[in-house]
């Protein structure tokens, strides 16, 4: 009997329309990505089990290993207005902070966290984050002012309250595994003072080093 001789198909596929799809989402993805945000200090924080994510549009309040705060608030606009409404608080007291033109006004938005009183704000917005981070090292950034006699952290927090309005503002505390528990409860303390009950607190997902 003779054999049957089953004809060979082309298996070739154009795999264009693949490559198209995989280089349109590797660019969405590039475009859409949100990099960690160039800290003056490393904060370490303790590790836990929760799974919520961070929200983008987050006002963090960060105390350093030795009890120094930083105030992070992370969209621009909010910043805008946050700083008008210091000006309007500290403004006559310092003067110089009353005269902000519109362009350092527009650089205090780039800032990536506050890191000094509100009197040295016209000296700060013109460094770049490198010449920040140095003098964070050397020691010359001391944070936001916290204690009884100089809380300008709470009027950071009624001055960002105030900037969202009627909008919904989540704060949080990211605090270093290290840091003095002293630190953390004044930063609560100053939270509550201020009528702000609720707040998050930044861990890292346990078993993760980042």
């Amino acid at each position: 009997m003779p054999k049957i001789k089953v004809p060979r198909k082309n298996t070739h596929m154009d795999m264009t329309a693949m490559c198209d799809i995989g280089f349109l989402l590797l660019t969405f993805f590039i475009l859409t990505a949100k990099f960690r945000p160039n800290e003056l200090v490393e904060i370490v924080t303790p590790a836990s089990r929760a799974t919520e994510t961070v929200k983008d549009d987050l006002v963090t309040i960060s105390v350093d290993k030795i009890g120094n705060v930083y105030y992070v608030a992370s969209s621009p606009r909010r910043k805008a207005d946050i700083l008008e409404k210091m000006i309007e608080k500290y403004g006559t007291k310092y003067t110089m902070l009353g005269s902000l033109n519109a362009k350092q006004k527009a650089q205090f938005t780039q800032l990536e966290q506050i890191a000094f009183p509100a009197q040295a704000i016209p000296q700060m917005v013109g460094l770049k984050q490198n010449q920040l981070k140095d003098m964070q090292s050397r020691g010359q950034l001391t944070g936001v002012p916290k204690d009884t006699t100089n809380n300008e952290l709470g009027d950071w927090i009624m001055a960002t309250r105030f900037a969202y309005g009627d909008d919904k503002i989540t704060f949080a505390i990211k605090g270093d595994k290290t840091s003095n528990i002293v630190a953390i409860k004044r930063v609560i303390d100053v939270l509550r003072e201020k009528d702000v009950n609720s707040f998050k607190l930044v861990t890292a997902l346990e078993g993760n080093k980042d």
